[in-house]
C-alpha cells in the first residue's frame, strides 16, 4: 500500500514521536527514512530531563550515563565543577535512542520504510505525493521531520530565512582512567570561539566531543576540537562528522498547504544550548492533535500549528537568542558568574530541567 493518511519524512526524534502519536490515534502513517536503521547521528547525545518527561516510556535501556553536573572551563584554562541535586540529562548514543523511538512508533502501528530517500514532494488538491526511486507515496498530509537539510523544507520553499550554525562532533576512544575522571560530569569550555563552545559528553566506553558556533567561524573548529582532545593524552577518533543547525525566527513559515515541518527541519533548536531533542519531541506533540483535527474535519488547515509553535516554543528560543548575544559579547563575565554564583548556576539547571520559563 502506497497511500496513507500521513507520510512523515525522517525517523529522528521528531518523526518517530509524531508517528507514535498519530498511530495511537488510529491514523495510518508512514515514516520514510533515507538511512538504514539503526543509523548514527551527529549529536552530543544529551536527553535533558524535560525532554524525557515528554515521553511516556522508559529510556533507561539506551542510557549510557546520567549527568549530575558540569565541568565548565574558560579557554581550556581556569575551570570550576558545578553539580546539581537532580540529574540533568540522560547521556545516550543517538543510534540507540532514535531506534528506540522508531520501535515505539512501529509498536503503535506506524509503518516504517528505511533506506529510501525522498527525492521530490508535491502538493495539490488536498493530496501530497512524496516521490522516491521506488515510486510515489501518496497521503493527505506530509510532514518534514528530515533535519537541518530538510528536502521537504527545500522543495516546499520553507525555512529560507533561517540563521545557521555549525557543529563538529567526534566519537572518541579514551582510557578508562580518563572516563572515570569525568564520571557523571559534562565538560563545557567557553570563550574560545565567539558565540560558541566546546563540549565533552562521557558515555559508557568512550566520549562524544565537539565544537559548535557560527558557521562563519567554522575554520577554527577542528583545531579547537584537537585542543580539547589533547587533554585526554592518548585517544582515538572512531567517528567524525559535521552538522548544520538552522535557527527559526518567529513568523517564519513552517507549513504550506498540507505540508508542515517539525523538529530541526523547522529550525527548532535552542540558540544558546544547541538543544534540539526537546523541541523535536515537543513540536511533534504539538503537531499531532492539529493533524488529527484536520483529518477528522474539525479544522481546515494547519495555521493553528504554526501559531502554537510561536506561542509555546518561540518565547524560550527568543530568550535563548538574547542570552547568546550576551554570552558572545561577555564570555568571561558569563563564566565568572557561573563559577562564583550558585544562584546563577541553579537557575540555569532549573531552566535545563524545564522548571523555569527560560527554556520553555
Amino acid at each position: 500500500m502506497n497511500t496513507y493518511d500521513v507520510v512523515i519524512v525522517g525517523a529522528g526524534p521528531a518523526g518517530s514521536t509524531l508517528g507514535y502519536e498519530l498511530a495511537r490515534r488510529g491514523i495510518s502513517v508512514l515514516i520514510l527514512e533515507k538511512e538504514k536503521l539503526p543509523r548514527n547521528k551527529t549529536c552530543a547525545g544529551g536527553v535533558t530531563f524535560r525532554a524525557h518527561a515528554l515521553l511516556d516510556f522508559d529510556i533507561s535501556p539506551v542510557t549510557q550515563r546520567v549527568a549530575y553536573g558540569m565541568k565548565i572551563s574558560y579557554q581550556l584554562g581556569d575551570f570550576c565543577v558545578k553539580k546539581y541535586r537532580d540529574p540533568l540529562a540522560h547521556l545516550v548514543m543517538r543510534r540507540d535512542f532514535d531506534h528506540l523511538l522508531v520501535k515505539k512508533a512501529q509498536d503503535a502501528g506506524a509503518t516504517v520504510i528505511d533506506g529510501l530517500r525522498a527525492e521530490q514532494i508535491s502538493a495539490s488538491d488536498g493530496q501530497v505525493e512524496v516521490l522516491t526511486k521506488e515510486g510515489p507515496f501518496r497521503a493527505k498530509i506530509a510532514v518534514g521531520a528530515d533535519g537541518a537539510n530538510s528536502i521537504v523544507a527545500s522543495k516546499m520553499g520553507l525555512m529560507k530565512d533561517a540563521q545557521r550554525e555549525l557543529a563538529l562532533e567526534a566519537e572518541v576512544s579514551v582510557s578508562q582512567e580518563r572516563l572515570d575522571e569525568l564520571g557523571s560530569l559534562i565538560s563545557v569550555d567557553l570563550g574560545r570561539i565567539p558565540g560558541g563552545y566546546g563540549w565533552v559528553f562521557p558515555k559508557k566506553s568512550h566520549v562524544s566531543a565537539g565544537v559548535t558556533g557560527p558557521a562563519r567561524l567554522s575554520g577554527g573548529f577542528k583545531p579547537y576540537l584537537d585542543r580539547i582532545l589533547q587533554q585526554f593524552g592518548e585517544y582515538d577518533i572512531v567517528d567524525f562528522s559535521g552538522h548544520v543547525m538552522p535557527m527559526r525566527r518567529r513568523g517564519s513559515s513552517i507549513q504550506r498547504g498540507n505540508v508542515l515541518l517539525v523538529g530541526d527541519a523547522a529550525g527548532l533548536i535552542h540558540p544558546l544550548s544547541g538543544e534540539g531533542i526537546f523541541y523535536a519531541v515537543k513540536s511533534a506533540k504539538l503537531a499531532a492533535p492539529v493533524i488529527a483535527n484536520v483529518l477528522n474535519s474539525k479544522a481546515t488547515d494547519f495555521t493553528s500549528y504554526q501559531r502554537v509553535v510561536d506561542s509555546e516554543l518561540m518565547p524560550g528560543l527568543e530568550l535563548g537568542r538574547i542570552l547568546l548575544k550576551i554570552y558572545t559579547r561577555c564570555p568571561r563575565l558569563c563564566y565568572s558568574m557561573i563559577k562564583r554564583s550558585d544562584r546563577f548556576w541553579s537557575y540555569g539547571c532549573r531552566a535545563l530541567l524545564g522548571s523555569s520559563p527560560a527554556y520553555s
